[in-house]
């Protein structure tokens, strides 16, 4: 959907509070109050190589943002936006990303797209990210 005016746009109560938004160029996230976080538009969605487009908010997987029974408390506190690229951060200071990695922007040791959330390896608790156009930041606390 293409929009050039502001235009309310009603979500459904299946998603419940909106506490965080993000957009790419191409794509749109919302993190609710359960850390819970979906997404829509077209590319690197978070949802693996084969899914690159919705139309509607699906969810992205608890368990690709550490969610899981070794970690049952960890949810995501907020997303951030890039041009191609997406990244949340957890309750635990963990940082997630995923999308297009031009010359290795999303910072995990390698140049291919991350086409799912994956954990960035920081000794630190994440406090504040941005994306810039190749790059990204990360404010971190310091375990030490």
């Amino acid at each position: 959907m293409q929009l050039h005016t502001p235009r309310y746009l009603p979500l459904p109560q299946i998603f419940g509070k909106i506490v965080d938004v993000a957009a790419s160029g191409t794509a749109c996230l919302i993190l609710n109050d359960a850390g819970e976080v979906f997404v829509w538009g077209y590319g690197i969605l978070g949802k693996g190589p084969v899914v690159d487009k919705s139309q509607e908010p699906t969810a992205i997987p608890l368990t690709l943002f550490g969610c899981n029974e070794f970690n049952p408390d960890g949810k995501v506190v907020s997303i951030y936006g890039g041009l191609s690229q997406f990244a949340a951060v957890t309750n635990n200071g963990d940082l997630y990303i995923w999308g297009r990695n031009r010359f290795g922007s999303l910072g995990l040791g390698h140049l291919d797209n991350q086409f799912f959330p994956i954990k960035v390896n920081i000794p630190g608790y994440v406090k504040k990210f941005c994306f810039g156009v190749d790059h990204c930041v990360a404010l971190c606390k310091s375990y030490v």
